[in-house]
C-alpha cells in the first residue's frame, strides 16, 4: 500500500445560502492530484445522519486508488447545525446545491461518480433528474427506495418479528425521539448492520441524531423526509 493511498484529509467548505455562509464538513480518502480514476462522492442516509458509518468506502482508495469523499450534509455531524431554521428551509434543492458546491470546491464537477445510500440514494437520483450533470459518469444506489409503498410494506413485514415496544417505537417516529432511537437500534442490530460486534462508528451515526447531544432537526423536518416517503419518484 503506497503512502499516497493512505492519505486522509478533512476540513470545512464554505456554503453560501440565502445571504448566509454555512460550512460542510468533508473527509477525503486518497488524493485528487494526478488521479487515474474518477473520485467517488458518497452520500449518507437519513435525512439527518452523518458520514461516520460510510468510512468503509475508504478501502476503495487503499485498494484501487479511487479518491473517496464523504461529507456531513448541512445540519448534521460536523457541518453547520441550524436548529432555528423553519421546516421549509430543509428541502431537496438545499442538499442538491450543497452537493454542487462540494463538487465545485474540489474542481471535480466535470468527471465524478456518486454512491448514494438510503436517503442519499434519493438525493443522488434527484440530483441527476433535476440538474442532469454532464460530469456524473456513474451513479450507484444502495439500500435506497424503489417506491415508498414498497419501503413501508417491507419495513412492516420485518417489524412483525420484533416485540411490541420496538414496533411502537418505530411507528411513533420522531414524536418520541428517545423511544424511536431505542427501537431503531434494536431494528438496526438485526437488519442494519451484520458485522459483529457492531462497530462503534455505526452507533455513533445514530447518536448524532438521537443521542444525549444529538440534533434531530433535519431528521424531523417534514419537507424532506415525509414528503419523499409519500411522493418518492420512480427513479428513487
Amino acid at each position: 500500500m503506497s503512502a499516497e493511498t493512505k492519505m486522509v484529509t478533512e476540513g470545512l467548505i464554505d456554503f453560501k445560502r440565502e445571504g448566509e455562509i454555512f460550512h460542510t464538513f468533508y473527509k477525503l480518502f486518497g488524493t485528487l492530484e494526478k488521479r487515474t480514476r474518477n473520485p467517488l462522492i458518497v452520500l449518507h442516509g437519513g435525512p439527518g445522519l452523518c458520514h461516520n458509518y460510510l468510512v468503509e468506502f475508504a478501502q476503495l482508495a487503499e485498494k484501487y486508488a479511487i479518491p473517496v469523499i464523504v461529507y456531513d450534509q448541512l445540519g448534521n455531524g460536523k457541518s453547520t447545525h441550524l436548529k432555528e431554521k423553519p421546516p421549509t428551509f430543509w428541502n431537496i434543492d438545499l442538499f442538491i446545491d450543497e452537493l454542487v458546491n462540494l463538487l465545485n470546491h474540489f474542481g471535480i464537477q466535470d468527471s465524478f461518480d456518486i454512491a448514494g445510500h438510503s436517503w442519499g440514494g434519493i438525493l443522488a437520483s434527484e440530483f441527476e433528474v433535476r440538474r442532469q450533470p454532464a460530469g456524473l459518469k456513474h451513479l450507484i444506489i444502495t439500500s435506497s427506495l424503489a417506491a415508498s409503498s414498497l419501503w413501508n410494506q417491507s419495513n412492516g413485514i420485518l417489524l412483525q418479528a420484533f416485540p411490541d415496544g420496538v414496533k411502537q417505537g418505530i411507528m411513533g417516529g420522531m414524536k418520541d425521539p428517545e423511544k424511536f432511537s431505542l427501537a431503531l437500534k434494536e431494528f438496526h442490530a438485526v437488519h442494519g448492520c451484520t458485522i459483529r460486534p457492531v462497530p462503534d462508528y455505526y452507533w455513533q451515526t445514530l447518536d448524532e441524531v438521537f443521542g444525549p447531544n444529538g440534533d434531530p432537526t433535519v431528521a424531523a423536518a417534514p419537507y424532506v423526509y415525509f414528503y419523499y416517503l409519500a411522493h418518492c419518484s420512480p427513479l428513487c
